[in-house]
């Protein structure tokens, strides 16, 4: 405990949620990793948790779930982070936090691999057409697989009585076609429709999974989010806004309180719907390195190491949901692409809701509650 408040002092001022313990001993393929050889990784903003945890347990720090002390007009509204309590040579723990441990968002990321900046990326998705065409230009090909499984969740402010819309209506109010509320059920007033920036994580998604090559409606800049925590800002103010996010972003890291998820097709937005797979925009997360990597390097085991059983333990811990639920350990590092399948429909009233996700966080019917 003593640890832990030197740490909190000599960072910054954080307001804790909740806490989880994160001590483990480093598996035996990796157990020659250190803090002066751990690789350079990056990735997604909502991976952030994910890549945090992993260097804690390899390296055996402990880590706490805290409060960002940037975002938000109030404190409440900053998002969630993980808080490793590094101990050891003070320069060695700046090296790993600002030159190896980077953040900079998927899109950013992948153009990082690609240049040879970063050995191991873990992001909200495989590469994008923009980035293929970026890595064949450089002739650079990639390695990559899927680690975790996560959702594209669709949002609406908490005020909203809309619980459900198909995926026909969704499609017909971002292609414009839909413009009121009411067309879907909702009350009588203009419906704003919000997008994120190109090549984001979860506009790439969007694009593909959802509207798959329906001609998308040219919004207004205000409508467009170039950051992940702008959706949520904005359905704050927009009691007729709707917007999509990663689901474990709103599970795990967004901290407003003032939007809910929506169910797709009569399916529920939650984790247990992930986890079967009868949720229509279920998701992949990837983990990603060079082909011309040195397979012997520590960027290429750690790679493997998490689609391992300790990997996807580890996975499991951030919040994610794994990819394999037996314990057998698999390594492929076949490339994989993001799917959807022709949802079953099932009736509302049989929906199995999820409660108690995560110490400190309830959520029911897509509605979230922080227990601090």
């Amino acid at each position: 405990m003593k640890n832990i408040i030197i740490a909190l002092l000599f960072y910054c001022p954080i307001m804790f949620c909740y806490a989880q313990e994160g001590v483990n001993n480093p598996p035996s393929d990796l157990s020659d990793i250190t803090i002066k050889n751990f690789p350079v990784i990056d990735g997604s903003d909502s991976t952030e948790p994910l890549r945090y945890i992993l260097a804690c347990k390899l390296l055996g720090f402990e880590y706490a779930w805290g409060k960002s002390p940037f975002g938000g007009q109030y404190p409440n509204q900053r998002p969630n982070y993980v808080v490793p309590n590094y101990t050891g040579d003070k320069d060695d723990i700046n090296e790993l936090r600002y030159n190896r441990l980077l953040s900079s968002n998927t899109h950013g990321s992948f153009v990082n691999l690609i240049d040879n900046k970063v050995e191991l990326i873990i992001a909200a998705r495989s590469i994008s057409r923009d980035e293929k065409v970026y890595a064949d230009e450089k002739g650079v090909t990639l390695i990559e697989k899927p680690i975790a499984r996560d959702a594209l969740a669709f949002m609406v402010n908490i005020k909203n009585p809309i619980e459900n819309l198909s995926i026909e209506q969704i499609q017909g109010i971002y292609t414009g076609d839909i413009v009121n509320w009411s067309e879907v059920g909702g009350l009588d007033c203009e419906l704003h429709p919000y997008v994120r920036n190109a090549n984001s994580g979860s506009q790439e998604k969007f694009e593909t999974m959802v509207m798959a090559g329906l001609t998308i409606d040219a919004y207004k800049e205000m409508r467009v989010g170039t950051t992940m925590m702008a959706p949520y800002y904005q359905l704050d103010a927009d009691t007729a806004g709707i917007a999509f996010t990663p689901f474990y972003y709103f599970t795990y890291i967004s901290a407003t309180e003032s939007s809910k998820v929506i169910g797709v097709n009569g399916i529920a937005m939650t984790k247990d719907n992930i986890k079967n797979d009868t949720y229509p925009y279920t998701s992949h997360v990837y983990a990603a390195v060079r082909s011309d990597i040195d397979k012997s390097s520590l960027a290429y085991r750690m790679f493997e190491f998490l689609t391992t059983e300790e990997g996807q333990a580890i996975v499991e811990e951030s919040g994610y949901v794994p990819i394999y639920t037996t314990p057998t350990a698999i390594n492929s590092a076949e490339p994989s692409r993001e799917h959807s399948q022709d949802p079953a429909i099932y009736d509302l009233s049989g929906r199995k809701m999820v409660s108690g996700v995560r110490k400190g966080i309830t959520i029911k019917n897509g509605k979230k509650t922080l227990h601090r």
